[in-house]
């Protein structure tokens, strides 16, 4: 029988988008009937856990790398549990030969940096600091 963390996860798989934003921005909901502790830690238990990432062929990598694509509160808490789920070689190597995902992840930088320049938040010879 799995563990509520492990439902938790299949729900990252899930055709709602309510459902998947339940799953990763870790809040407890009573319509999943996951326990607050398991729902609230599910970012951290991507830093102890990171097996739990990895059944069904690294079904829960894939559906993060697409979630990194969906509305903002959805893809920050995947791409955190992405980069702390990295440390496994088997899916660092699943990110790293990803095409799709690297464009999508640089796509967005790209495009937030840009988005800062314009908008004086940052300076082309130092994009780090302020531009004055």
């Amino acid at each position: 029988m799995p563990t509520e963390l492990e439902e938790l996860v299949e729900f990252l798989h899930h055709g709602n988008t309510q459902i998947r934003q339940i799953a990763v921005t870790v809040t407890a909901h009573p319509l999943i009937g996951v326990s607050p502790t398991a729902a609230e830690n599910l970012v951290s238990y991507s830093k102890t856990q990171p097996t739990i990432f990895k059944t069904g062929q690294l079904t829960p990598v894939k559906d993060l790398k697409l979630l990194v694509k969906d509305y903002p509160p959805i893809a920050n808490n995947a791409l955190i549990i992405l980069i702390n789920i990295a440390t496994d070689p088997e899916i660092l190597k699943s990110l790293a030969e990803d095409d799709v995902f690297l464009e999508t992840i640089l796509g967005r930088v790209t495009v937030r940096y840009l988005t800062d320049l314009h908008a004086g938040k940052a300076s082309i010879t130092n994009p780090n600091l302020p531009r004055t």
